[in-house]
């Protein structure tokens, strides 16, 4: 189980490091120009291949089960790590609260946001079926 809870963390730093990497070249050098959600949709390819073979080196590496529940583990630890990073960013660097963290969620660009973000937390639980398919 520990290698699991590695494995997510690690997952979780990886991607919100690029997240925020991304995040900030779309919003000062993408967004003027294409509008917010044109922007996102350029940027979510990038940000998914690179949680796709980001999980698939974790889950190697760390030797993470193919079975459901550790896979399951593992996404649900990155997303609840993920969740939180954004809202203490939002909080510190953007000075908000938590009713407009909340809020930001009614603007499309966000919505298609939190559908990668379900999507990255899904990865090792795909990825583990995959390799359930495969073995003999």
């Amino acid at each position: 189980m520990t290698n699991v809870l590695k494995a997510g963390i690690f997952y979780f730093l990886g991607v919100f490091a690029m997240g925020f990497v991304l995040g900030a070249l779309r919003i000062y050098f993408l967004a003027p120009y294409t509008g917010p959600v044109i922007a996102v949709l350029i940027e979510m390819p990038f940000m998914l291949l690179f949680a796709w073979q980001l999980c698939r080196l974790l889950t190697t590496r760390l030797q993470v089960p193919s079975d459901t529940y550790q896979r399951l583990t593992m996404g649900f630890v990155a997303f609840v790590c993920l969740m939180a990073g954004e809202v203490l960013t939002a909080l510190l660097l953007q000075n908000g609260r938590m009713t407009e963290f909340f809020q930001m969620f009614d603007l499309p660009e966000n919505r298609i946001g939190l559908a990668g973000q379900i999507a990255f937390a899904l990865f090792p639980l795909v990825q583990g079926y995959a390799q359930l398919k495969n073995e003999p």
